[in-house]
């Protein structure tokens, strides 16, 4: 009996190392104004319910996300949501997947502070028929040693409102 508590206690103590490996969440780094962009596309990007450990580590603290939409009786409303507030709203998609890529950006820099101009676009899968295309308006602190968003606003396209040509590939 002693002999199998022994080996059971080594299995498990030489398998605990791999298990925890297995479930750590690694997120991308953010050390460049390039690499933020993509790990925001890939924070925001796949199956609703996914889990978003590293959409909360690219905001500062007191993040924020702000969609800006046409109500239904014509009035154009902002709607300022915690990273939490953004979380809870597309986990309830359950497993529906999108994908957002950022398809063309401009920055501008002072130091510590980024403002960021990007077109995006959506899709079903990574290579589906893009379904919806908008603009993020992105501001972003360095606290030296990698870029935290601190708000993204965005508007997607309508077609009252195409998106300007200035702004596409």
């Amino acid at each position: 009996m002693r002999t199998k508590l022994l080996l059971v206690a080594a299995c498990t103590l030489l398998y605990a190392p791999f298990s925890h490996a297995q479930t750590a969440t690694t997120c991308p780094s953010t050390k460049t104004i390039d690499e933020l962009i993509k790990a925001i596309d890939d924070a925001v990007s796949g199956p609703g319910d996914k889990d978003r450990t590293c959409m909360r580590q690219l905001f500062v603290s007191d993040g924020r996300l702000i969609p800006i939409a046409k109500a239904k009786d014509g009035s154009i409303a902002a709607r300022i949501l915690t990273v939490d507030d953004w979380i809870n709203r597309v986990k309830a998609r359950g497993s529906e997947p999108f994908y957002e890529h950022q398809i063309k950006y401009s920055t501008e820099v002072y130091d510590n502070l980024a403002h960021l101009w990007s077109t995006y676009e959506i899709r079903p899968t990574p290579d589906g028929k893009v379904e919806v295309r908008g603009i993020n308006s992105i501001q972003a602190a360095f606290n030296g040693t990698e870029w935290k968003a601190v708000e993204i606003a965005w508007q997607a396209e309508t077609s009252d409102t195409p998106i300007p040509q200035k702004y596409l590939p």
